[in-house]
C-alpha cells in the first residue's frame, strides 16, 4: 500500500469514527452498549494514531462477545432496540481494522441501522430534519469511501451529486413523518407552565408547539368509550397566582381537595378507561385526560407512586417514560376555590387592576346585574367580536391593557391569561390549566397520539351556583377552526384516502412489532425459558466457534493465494526507499518493466525481469508449484534489496 492510500485510509477511519460517535451520543441510550461501543472507538483511535490495527481473528472474537453481551444485557426484547444495539457494537468493532471500501460501507450500514432503530422506538428523539441531514451525510461519506485515492472532487461537486438523491428522499421522509403517528421531531426546551416549575410566561407554550415530538399515547380497548372531540383536554398543571399576562402555581404548601381514588372505580357512563404511555414526565407532572379518578403507573416494570397535588394535578415520583392504567372523567371538578389564596381565586395585581385600559374594557363588557354564566358569555363575546387574531408569533406581549386594546394578537396562553384575569376582575374566581388539547386518532389501533404541537392552555371558572369549575377556553372564540380541526381528526370518515392508508399502514407495522415483542416476552417468562436460554447461549457459542474455525481456514487459504501479492507490496516498499516508486496509474507489470528499462546494471535488469516473470506466473496464471514460485520471488526480492541498498543506487 503506497503512502497516499495509507493516508486516505487513516483519514476515512477518523471521519467514520467521528460520525459513529455522534450517532452513538444522539441515538443510543446511555448504558453498557453505549459504553462498550465508545470504548471500542477509543481503542481504534489509539491504534490508528500508532498506525496499526488489531488482527482479524481478535475482532471476530470481539464481535461474537459483543453479540452475546447485547443478548444478555436486555431485560426484555424490543426489536428496534436490539437492532440498534447490534449496529452500535458491530460498527465500532469494524473500525478496529483498516478501512477498506467494503468495510467502510459496512460501518455506514451500521449507522443506518442505528438511525432506523431510533425512528422505530416508541418515543423517538429524531425527526424528519435529522433524517434528511443524516442521509446527506451518509451519501457524502459513501462517495468519500468509494472515491479513488488519486481523484480530486470539490465539496460543492460532492454535495450537488448527493442532492440528486437527497431531495426526493427528503420529500418522502417528510411525508412519512407527517403521516405516521409514532414518528416525531426534535423538541425544544420544555415549557415552564407544565414542567413542574409552575410559571407560565407569554410565548412559552407557542415555543413548544413548534415541535411534533410525541408527548403521550393513549390506547382505548375495543369495548371502551372514546372521548368526544370537545372532551380532549389533557390536564397537566393548574396555575392560580395571577400577574396579568404571567401566571404561576401557588408555591406554599396548603391543604387541597384530592380527587384521585385509591382503587379503580367501576365502569359507568362518562368514565374513560385507557392505557397511557408518557414519553417524559416533565419533572414529574403527569398529563392525563381531564380529569383523572384513578391512576396506576409503572416504569421499567416497577410500580411508580402518583400523587394528587390538588386540582387533579398529578405528579409521579422520578422522571422518564411512564406506562399507566387510567380512569378519567370529563365532568366538572368540585374542588372549591381556596381561601388561602388571598380572596380565593380573585386576586389580581394592583397595577393590572388600576390600568386605565383594563378598566375601560371591564366597563365595556360587564354589567353589575350579571351572574357568573353571563359574565363568562360577556368575555367570550368580547374575544369573538373584538377583532382578535390567533397566531404563534404575536411579538412581545407582557402588558394586559395593551394586549386587550391594541395588539390583539396571541396564542392560546395569551388568551387564557387575559380571559382568566378579566373573569377575576369581573368577580368570577378563575384559574389557568396547561396541558394538551386534541391528538391524532388511529381507528385501527384505537390510539390517540398527543404531540408537543398539541400544547394548550385554557381557563376554569368557578360557578358558585353549581359549586363546580367550568371549563372556559377563550381560544375557541378567537379561532373556532381549531375545534373543527380536532373534530375532523377524530372522524376517520372525513379523512382523504392517503391519510386513511397511512394510518392503516402505521397500525399494521406497530401491531406486527408488538406481536413479535409479546411472543418473545411470553417465551422468556415461561418456565421452559430457564432451559431454553442456556441452550441458545450454547448454540450461539457453537455457531461462533464454527464461524471462527471456517474463517481461520479461509484465512490460511487466502494467505497462500495472496503471498504473491504480498511480496509485490513488500518490493514496492523497498523500491520506495530507493526512490523507485510505483506511480498511481501504473500496473504492477508496467512498473516492473519501467524499472527494468531504467536499470543501469545487467544484474539488476536480470533480477527485475525474473521477478516480473515469476509475479506474472503467480498472479495471472494457474501455477501448481506455488511454494517454489514464492521461494523464487523471496530470493529475487532480497537480491533487489541488496542491489538498491548499494551506494551506487541513485534516484531514477
Amino acid at each position: 500500500m503506497n503512502e497516499v492510500q495509507e493516508r486516505r485510509e487513516r483519514h476515512l477511519g477518523w471521519v467514520l469514527a467521528g460520525a459513529l460517535t455522534i450517532h452513538l451520543i444522539i441515538l443510543v441510550p446511555r448504558g453498557p452498549v453505549m459504553l462498550a461501543a465508545l470504548a471500542a472507538l477509543l481503542t481504534g483511535a489509539i491504534l490508528r494514531q500508532r498506525q496499526t490495527h488489531l488482527p482479524a481473528w481478535l475482532v471476530r472474537v470481539a464481535l461474537v462477545l459483543g453479540a452475546i453481551g447485547v443478548f444478555i444485557d436486555q431485560d426484555y426484547f424490543r426489536l428496534a432496540s436490539t437492532l440498534g444495539d447490534f449496529g452500535a457494537i458491530v460498527g465500532a468493532l469494524l473500525l478496529l481494522r483498516p478501512v477498506t471500501p467494503q468495510r467502510g460501507m459496512r460501518v455506514l450500514l451500521c449507522m443506518l441501522v442505528l438511525l432506523a432503530s431510533a425512528i422505530l422506538r416508541p418515543y423517538p428523539t429524531v425527526g424528519a430534519t435529522f433524517v434528511v441531514i443524516d442521509v446527506i451525510v451518509f451519501l457524502l461519506l459513501a462517495e468519500q469511501i468509494h472515491r479513488p485515492a488519486e481523484a480530486t472532487v470539490s465539496l460543492w461537486v460532492a454535495v450537488s451529486r448527493s442532492l440528486r438523491v437527497v431531495v426526493p428522499v427528503g420529500i418522502i421522509v417528510t411525508a412519512i413523518f407527517w403521516a405516521f403517528p409514532n414518528l416525531s421531531d426534535y423538541s425544544p426546551k420544555v415549557w415552564s407552565g407544565f414542567s413542574g416549575s409552575g410559571v407560565l410566561n407569554p410565548g412559552s407554550i407557542a415555543e413548544v408547539a413548534q415541535s411534533r415530538r410525541v408527548a403521550l399515547v393513549a390506547r382505548f380497548a375495543p369495548n371502551q368509550e372514546i372521548p368526544k372531540p370537545s372532551e380532549l383536554y389533557w390536564r397537566g398543571q393548574v396555575l392560580e397566582v395571577s400577574g396579568g399576562m404571567t401566571w404561576a402555581r401557588f408555591s406554599r404548601e396548603i391543604e387541597r381537595d384530592r380527587l384521585l381514588l385509591p382503587s379503580m372505580p367501576p365502569s359507568e357512563a362518562g368514565h374513560f378507561h385507557y392505557r397511557q404511555e408518557l414519553a417524559a414526565n416533565r419533572s414529574g407532572i403527569v398529563a392525563v385526560l381531564d380529569h383523572a379518578l384513578y391512576v396506576s403507573a409503572r416504569r421499567d416494570d416497577q410500580d411508580v407512586v402518583v400523587m394528587d397535588l390538588g386540582g387533579s394535578v398529578l405528579q409521579a415520583v422520578g422522571g422518564g417514560q411512564l406506562a399507566m392504567d387510567v380512569v378519567s372523567t370529563s365532568s366538572p371538578m368540585p374542588d372549591a376555590p381556596l381561601a388561602a389564596l388571598a380572596e380565593g381565586s380573585l386576586t389580581v395585581p394592583k397595577n393590572v387592576r388600576n390600568d386605565p385600559k383594563v378598566k375601560a374594557v371591564l366597563d365595556e363588557i360587564f354589567r353589575p346585574s350579571m351572574d357568573t354564566p353571563a359574565r363568562m358569555q360577556a368575555v367570550a363575546k368580547f374575544f369573538r367580536k373584538g377583532g382578535f387574531r390567533y397566531t404563534q408569533r404575536p411579538g412581545r406581549t407582557d402588558d394586559l391593557g395593551n394586549f386587550l386594546t391594541a395588539q390583539k394578537r396571541g396564542f392560546c396562553e395569551h388568551y387564557a391569561a387575559a380571559g382568566a384575569t378579566l373573569l377575576r376582575l369581573g368577580g368570577v374566581p378563575a384559574r389557568i390549566v396547561t396541558g394538551y388539547r386534541g391528538g391524532t386518532w388511529n381507528p385501527w389501533m384505537r390510539t390517540i397520539t398527543v404531540r408537543d404541537s398539541d400544547a394548550h392552555a385554557w381557563v376554569e371558572a368557578w360557578d358558585s351556583s353549581r359549586a363546580l369549575w367550568v371549563r372556559f377556553d377563550p381560544t375557541d372564540f378567537v379561532a373556532p377552526q381549531l375545534a373543527g380541526g380536532i373534530a375532523r381528526e377524530m372522524d376517520s370518515s372525513m379523512w382523504p384516502w392517503y391519510r386513511t392508508g397511512a394510518s392503516y399502514l402505521a397500525a399494521t407495522v406497530a401491531t406486527s412489532m408488538e406481536n413479535v415483542e409479546e411472543a418473545w416476552s411470553r417465551l422468556t417468562s415461561s418456565q421452559a425459558w430457564e432451559h431454553v436460554d442456556v441452550m441458545i447461549f450454547i448454540a450461539l457459542v457453537g455457531i461462533a466457534f464454527i464461524w471462527l474455525l471456517r474463517n481461520l481456514r479461509a484465512r490460511r487459504s487466502a494467505r497462500s493465494e495472496n503471498r504473491v501479492e504480498r511480496l509485490l507490496v513488500e518490493l514496492e516498499d523497498i523500491a520506495a526507499r530507493a526512490a523507485r516508486n510505483r506511480q498511481i496509474s501504473e500496473t504492477p507489470l508496467a512498473w516492473l518493466k519501467r524499472l527494468e528499462a531504467t536499470a543501469s546494471e545487467e544484474v539488476e535488469k536480470d533480477a527485475i525481469r525474473q521477478f516480473s516473470d515469476a509475479y506474472e506466473e503467480g498472479a495471472y496464471r494457474e501455477s501448481h508449484a506455488v511454494d517454489a514460485l514464492v521461494g523464487r520471488l523471496k530470493a529475487l526480492k532480497q537480491e533487489l534489496r541488496r542491489l538498491w541498498r548499494r551506494p551506487a543506487a541513485v534516484s531514477r
